[in-house]
């Protein structure tokens, strides 16, 4: 009696490769649409500009990126925009206004001196991004220097729904890196779960498959084999 394991051996061999290569060609096709939306938004202008310098006050400050940024319910969360005098203090009005590709404040500034600009933003693919960069600020004659806060200002809103400042000659945000954190990953850990889900539910598509049928059953159903 002749035994046709070798069939049962070469069918299983490919039956897993199939279900490993329809594993790899989802993963690829999630990991693909992610890769994208990946770049993150980076700084295309702002005002001041970048080592420029400053001889009268904006209307407002602003930095400007390549793409949208990401302010889900306009809520402004993960954003901040702050501006450090040379004495350490801060200077920005933060209560932030996200429109678009743009992230804007006001600051009433110090005295003359190299001031640097903090910020950061929500990208569009939902990762934080900050950085920083530094500016000269030259005071007209007659300016009157504000006093600056020794703690980033909180941007508070007034029963009329103005802003209201929150101490000191400035308001502002003082959104920080925890917000920013949790942000980035919450959005890091869908692009996970979602890979993550298409190859459990594939496994489990495998698993309810029937198992072939073992070489003494398929001879006994067969009948045994003449020479």
């Amino acid at each position: 009696m002749t035994k046709r394991s070798g069939g049962h051996v070469a069918s299983a061999w490919r039956r897993g490769s199939a279900a490993a290569l329809s594993v790899a060609i989802v993963a690829g096709a999630v990991l693909g649409l992610a890769g994208p939306a990946s770049a993150h938004n980076y700084m295309v202008a702002s005002t001041p500009k970048v080592d420029g310098t400053l001889t009268s006050l904006p209307e407002s400050f602003e930095i400007t990126t390549n793409d949208k940024l990401l302010d889900i319910g306009d809520t402004n969360s993960g954003f901040a925009y702050r501006i450090v005098g040379p004495d350490g203090k801060y200077y920005e009005d933060g209560c932030l206004d996200v429109d678009g590709p743009s992230m804007t404040t006001k600051a009433a500034l110090g005295d003359s001196g190299k001031y640097t600009v903090e910020w950061q933003i929500i990208s569009a693919d939902g990762h934080t991004v900050s950085d920083e960069y530094t500016f000269t600020w030259d005071a007209p004659a007659g300016f009157t220097p504000a006093k600056g806060a020794t703690e980033p200002p909180v941007c508070a809103t007034s029963s009329n729904g103005g802003a209201a400042s929150s101490g000191g000659d400035t308001t502002g945000t003082a959104s920080g890196s925890g917000e920013s954190t949790a942000s980035d990953a919450i959005w890091i850990g869908a692009g996970g779960i979602v890979l993550v889900g298409v190859v459990v539910a594939l496994l489990l598509l495998l698993r309810r498959r029937p198992a072939p049928a073992a070489d003494d059953e398929r001879d006994a159903v067969d009948g045994p084999e003449t020479d």
